[in-house]
């Protein structure tokens, strides 16, 4: 049955208590209660454009394969071999499995269009017994969007994707288009923060002013207007009275002579940025209560469109952090060039304010104040939806509230629900 949506709010306040941003406790029901039910984005069409073609993809604690199969459908499967459980192929790795998806284990070899089991080494000796039918691949699900591919790791999901997309499709879609457009270096920046604390600041319009000044300089509040749209968030940018001085070739078809949408946030922590001179989308991958990280795919004109001065400009991510040999480039506060705050990238600032927020939620003295009615509203309703899938209630909490008050410790100090029940 699908989950009932909260209302947008009126007003703006905070509703999840500080510990909920470092407790073990409640990273594992996150985990259990909401993660394990979500819809995340996983990947791109383009990926896999090729019957048997798959890609590999890390979903929360999930190990997904995206396979596109001989019929030209797109399927997942939970990317763990029935055998022993082995990874059957390498995250982030893309190829063809037209052929069969064979564990490197003891090749089990498994249908890329259903999932089944179709063979096994030695079967009649080591298994004489075995019902092949018996031992398919987990079922996961997909669904699409534009060009990106979402996943749930739920066979059956408790939503399906239109329902959790609710309008979306039709009221609120970009115009852009990645066939045609180049794709820039993936880069994952690693936050010291815990993940609802950088989707939170993703929704934040208040601070774009301030934190980046010298970035994104704005838009200032009274500018901004966000849509809520089922369980997600979109910000809109104002009309261009004229075209932009950015010097950057822009995508085709975006219409900036009316307020465009450029910020999506798809519940829980899924994104899109929306720009007339790029595309992303990005990933927000909880790791543990005080560590997570962003995985960001753009894309931009080719590099053969861009103007002759823009060619051989370094990105803003150019000196920071390391590319590794997956091809992507790693980013964390300790691998930068320059302190974060004069790296020129958004993204590091963000990073970096993430993890100074997080430093502080260990302080007795630290509490949330009023939250701004133009800007902070979002976090409001972004929290209530947590508080859907993952509610305050229930003895270990009341144990955690009543811990929290007296500023103690909370990480072993939160009974299990078997060790509540037995008291």
């Amino acid at each position: 049955m699908p989950m009932p949506i909260s209302p947008k709010p009126d007003h703006a306040e905070q509703l999840l208590p500080k510990w909920t941003y470092y407790e073990d406790a409640w990273f594992e029901r996150e985990h259990k209660e909401l993660f394990s039910r979500a819809w995340t984005f996983a990947c791109v069409v383009q990926d896999i454009p090729q019957p048997g073609d798959y890609r590999a993809v890390q979903v929360n604690r999930h190990g997904i394969m995206v396979v596109r199969g001989k019929d030209g459908e797109i399927r997942a499967f939970h990317n763990t071999c029935r055998h022993r459980g082995t990874q059957i192929f390498e995250e982030g790795k893309s190829g063809n499995c037209r052929h069969g998806i064979v564990c490197p284990y003891h090749a089990w070899t498994y249908n890329p269009n259903d999932g089944s089991l179709r063979g096994l080494p030695k079967k009649d000796l080591a298994f004489p017994d075995m019902t092949l039918e018996d031992w398919p691949l987990h079922k996961a699900s997909v669904g699409v969007l534009g060009d990106l591919i979402f996943v749930n790791p739920q066979a059956v999901p408790e939503d399906d994707f239109e329902t959790w997309l609710g309008s979306m499709r039709d009221t609120h879609m970009w115009p852009h288009k990645l066939d045609g457009l180049s794709e820039k270096r993936p880069v994952r920046y690693d936050f010291a923060a815990n993940w609802k604390g950088f989707c939170e600041n993703a929704m934040d319009g208040y601070h774009l002013s301030y934190l980046h000044d010298k970035t994104l300089m704005g838009p200032d509040i009274e500018c901004q207007r966000w849509d809520a749209v089922g369980r997600h968030w979109v910000v809109f940018s104002e009309a261009e009275e004229r075209p932009s001085a950015n010097p950057y070739t822009r995508i085709p078809g975006v219409d900036t002579s009316k307020p465009y949408p450029v910020v999506y946030q798809f519940f829980p922590n899924s994104g899109v940025l929306s720009s007339p001179i790029f595309f992303s989308a990005y990933t927000i991958v909880p790791v543990a209560p005080e560590q997570c990280y962003l995985e960001l795919r753009t894309w931009m004109m080719p590099r053969e469109q861009q103007p002759q001065a823009e060619r051989t400009k370094p990105s803003s991510t150019s000196g920071h952090g390391h590319i590794m040999p997956d091809g992507k480039r790693y980013i964390s506060i300790d691998t930068l060039s320059c302190h974060a705050m004069e790296s020129l990238d958004f993204q590091i600032e963000d990073m970096w304010v993430c993890e100074q927020q997080q430093k502080a939620l260990h302080s007795p003295m630290m509490q949330t104040g009023p939250l701004a009615r133009l800007g902070e509203t979002p976090l409001t309703w972004f929290q209530q939806h947590i508080l859907d899938y993952v509610p305050l209630d229930g003895p270990e909490m009341r144990v955690a509230a009543e811990l929290h008050d007296g500023h103690e410790p909370l990480r072993s100090a939160i009974p299990t629900r078997t060790a509540v029940a037995a008291s």
